[in-house]
């Protein structure tokens, strides 16, 4: 009987929160200490009912709170386009200016490239009678060209030249066996440059492979840096030096339209 005596009081307890209107739900559970909690949730605070109105709202989150997602994506926009670059002009001045990320994406994904093509096939193989010792002594001045490594190529009226019948100016280098890949540039200065023909030696350095015209792509002068001839070509095996050469003897005009000289550089990088 005294059991049933306890439970009176909770029972009234609990007739009493519910029959008290405009008072709110309750909201029943169980506490980190196991303990059964019931508390009263105000009429203002309501949990949103489970009907997919409220587009995912977690229980409790104020209606206020939600923004929808096109709006959000608006904002992100709005704020791609609210952006500033700052930059070295052409001049050398330090400019600030709005940029629109936006229209910038856009407009490089049609810029087109900015260099100009000067030969299809990338180089070209071509014949020349040239002497099978021809350049065995430059080999005693060759430097070793590694992976990851460049050599700035020069050439003036102290360059050493090939035998043969003409003197041409020549440098070779010793190129290492793990190297797969040769980049090699030619600075443009006016409409001067040194137009250079490659010959691949062997181990032995007997003449392999004469290349004709090793660049492939042509890139303007801009206000930091010269216009330069670019090219590319594979290392394959059994080449062992490269000789960098000069096909002429007195400048003269060049096939793509610039003026082929006996004095400049060349940069040949190593991959």
């Amino acid at each position: 009987m005294q059991k049933y005596l306890f439970l009176y009081p909770l029972i009234l307890l609990l007739a009493a929160c519910q029959g008290q209107p405009g008072q709110g739900d309750l909201y029943v559970y169980t506490d980190a200490q196991g303990n059964l909690v019931t508390i009263e949730k105000p009429e203002d605070k309501k949990l949103i009912e489970a009907d997919g109105s409220t587009g995912g709202l977690s229980l409790g989150e104020p209606l206020e709170d939600y923004r929808p997602s096109e709006e959000i994506d608006q904002e992100l926009e709005d704020k791609e386009r609210d952006r500033f670059i700052t930059y070295v002009d052409e001049s050398g001045q330090l400019t600030s200016r709005p940029v629109d990320m936006v229209a910038e994406k856009e407009a490089l994904s049609k810029v087109e490239p900015e260099y100009s093509e000067v030969a299809e096939s990338g180089f070209l193989e071509t014949y020349r009678t040239i002497r099978q010792d021809c350049c065995q002594h430059l080999l005693e001045e060759a430097v070793e060209l590694a992976p990851g490594t460049e050599t700035l190529i020069s050439f003036d009226q102290d360059s050493p030249v090939m035998l043969g019948d003409e003197p041409l100016k020549a440098m070779a280098l010793t190129v290492n066996k793990n190297v797969t890949t040769l980049e090699l540039k030619a600075f443009i200065r006016k409409q001067d440059y040194v137009a250079a023909q490659l010959l691949w030696l062997d181990e032995a350095g007997r003449p392999l492979l004469l290349i004709d015209q090793p660049f492939s792509r042509k890139y303007p002068e801009t206000w930091y840096r010269y216009g330069y001839l670019q090219g590319t070509l594979p290392h394959e095996s059994g080449q062992r030096h490269l000789v960098v050469f000069l096909p002429y003897l007195q400048e003269q005009s060049s096939t793509d339209g610039l003026q082929a000289v006996l004095k400049g550089e060349l940069l040949l990088s190593a991959q």
